[in-house]
């Protein structure tokens, strides 16, 4: 496992690393192209100078993201190549088209938005400015199109001749639900950011008692941003977590301490951990917790009755409530990847009628495909 370990670390510090700038890239854009445009209505010098400011810090921002994405992006061809390679062609997709048409406009219109001043006419330069903001969110869309499809693998099929997942429905990857969640609520998360660091920047200014103009014009585009953005980032977050809640049931569990599934569930707003909990026994998830009552069938089902499952229930299984265990996910996983085998087998053998019947089976069972290579 030691080079999965270290495949493992390099990615995790290379993405810890890129997304400290991110967040921040996202919405200062935007902030930017907002006081070019109160400058170019108003003429007032003052805004130029402001936008000027927050040019430059965007631009160390910015140039640090592009470096430590690029760096992200080989990692998934040499640290990740099985991976890439069986679902390349859809988890290249939104990749590739952020890389020609989203990276390339940013890029192309950062150079003027940066050097352009006195060079191109104001006009322009205000529509680089909001061109770069553009093409930077939708950077972010489409990676975290393809960060959602990795969540909840949708608009694909398998081909067991050529042993890879092939793109089935374009629409349906871009339009994934998961998709859409974990966009919206990214960029209401980095809007927050970046409003919270303008107005934390401009509060220093005022306690310094320097460029006090300037830190109020921006403390009032920054807190007026940051509202509307934090307003939008609950609505989002909401959506997320019914979406983890929907597809991804054991990530909510294991996020919330959940082992046994309940109706009405809580949510644990301050808890101690009990560290020596382990699955199936009888002891308490936490030392001491404080819950908000109903909160977590709410949030994950907007149902205030809705059973919630727990670790428990996902691995060991539960009958009443239609939650299929571990082992039988597993069992359904060995016999999809057994009858592939016999496919592959009785295709060599020249025997049609045998592959077609083993090619059935193994689609009544596909999608459990992975868990086939755990052990019960």
């Amino acid at each position: 496992m030691e080079l999965v370990d270290w495949s493992r670390a390099q990615f995790a510090l290379t993405a810890i690393y890129h997304f400290l700038f991110v967040p921040l890239t996202l919405g200062l854009s935007f902030l930017v192209a907002i006081m070019e445009t109160i400058y170019l209505k108003t003429g007032d010098e003052k805004w130029l100078s402001a936008t000027k400011f927050w040019v430059k810090l965007f631009g160390i921002n910015f140039v640090i993201g592009v470096a430590t994405g690029l760096i992200m992006e080989f990692e998934f061809g040499t640290n990740w190549s099985a991976y890439s390679w069986i679902v390349g062609d859809i988890f290249g997709a939104p990749l590739a088209i952020e890389g020609i048409f989203a990276f390339f406009l940013e890029s192309t219109f950062f150079v003027v938005l940066f050097f352009g001043w006195n060079r191109v006419s104001k006009g322009f330069h205000l529509l680089s400015s909001w061109l770069v903001a553009i093409g930077t969110n939708l950077s972010a869309l489409w990676i975290l199109v393809a960060n959602g499809w990795m969540q909840h693998p949708v608009g694909m099929k398998f081909n067991p001749d050529a042993m890879r997942y092939e793109m089935g429905n374009f629409w349906d990857v871009i339009f994934s639900p998961v998709a859409v969640a974990k966009f919206l609520h990214t960029i209401g998360g980095g809007y927050v950011t970046a409003a919270i660091f303008v107005v934390g920047v401009s509060a220093w200014f005022l306690i310094r008692g320097r460029e006090t103009q300037f830190a109020r014009r921006s403390i009032i585009v920054g807190a007026s941003f940051g509202l509307f953005a934090s307003i939008f980032l609950l609505l989002s977050g909401d959506e997320s977590a019914h979406q983890v809640a929907q597809k991804q049931p054991m990530k909510l569990a294991a996020m919330e301490g959940l082992y046994t599934g309940e109706g009405r569930a809580g949510i644990v707003a301050f808890g101690i951990l009990n560290s020596d909990k382990e699955i199936g026994d009888d002891q308490p998830e936490f030392f001491g917790d404080i819950q908000i009552p109903y909160a977590l069938s709410i949030l994950g089902y907007h149902d205030i009755n809705a059973f919630v499952p727990g670790i428990n229930d996902l691995i060991a299984g539960n009958a009443k409530f239609d939650v299929m265990s571990a082992s039988e996910k597993i069992a359904r996983g060995q016999a999809a990847l057994t009858e592939l085998s016999a496919y592959h087998d009785a295709k060599k053998a020249g025997d049609a009628q045998t592959a077609a019947a083993h090619l059935n089976a193994f689609d009544a069972n596909e999608s459990y495909m992975g868990y086939g290579h755990f052990t019960d």
